[in-house]
């Protein structure tokens, strides 16, 4: 019996140490290939995305074509560069004359606004002393 002992290999903790590494290499090696394959098709995938967004615009020419020939006026290729819409322009900034046009407006509306305040608490007082 003690031979039969000898011969059957318990398992160490080294064993299992090793086992668990194996086991994590397979782990580790599935996924490098899953991102090899990955890298491999990314230029397809890249090409195929081109491919329908160039399809898209040719598409989108082609009823704006298709449109433009049952118009009876010229179509206006002029914004054509931007997309079809037409370009954003900067803001412009006020004038001076029309900075002061503004501040004259707004005086004036207070000035009517207070002399109507005025008006009104006049003629409340006529009532509330009569």
């Amino acid at each position: 019996m003690a031979a039969r002992r000898r011969s059957i290999k318990s398992r160490t903790p080294l064993d299992d140490r090793q086992l668990k590494l194996l086991a994590e290499e397979e782990k580790l090696q599935a996924e490098m290939e899953k991102l090899n394959r990955v890298i491999a098709e990314a230029p397809r995938i890249a090409e195929q995305r081109l491919k329908a967004r160039r399809d898209e615009l040719l598409v989108d020419r082609s009823t704006r074509a298709h449109h433009r020939l049952n118009s009876s006026t010229l179509a206006d290729t002029r914004f054509e560069q931007f997309g079809g819409a037409a370009p954003r322009r900067a803001r412009r900034r006020p004038l001076k004359s029309e900075k002061r046009q503004t501040i004259l407006v707004t005086f004036g509306l207070l000035f009517a606004l207070a002399i109507m305040i005025v008006v009104l608490l006049h003629v409340l007082h006529w009532q509330w002393s009569g």
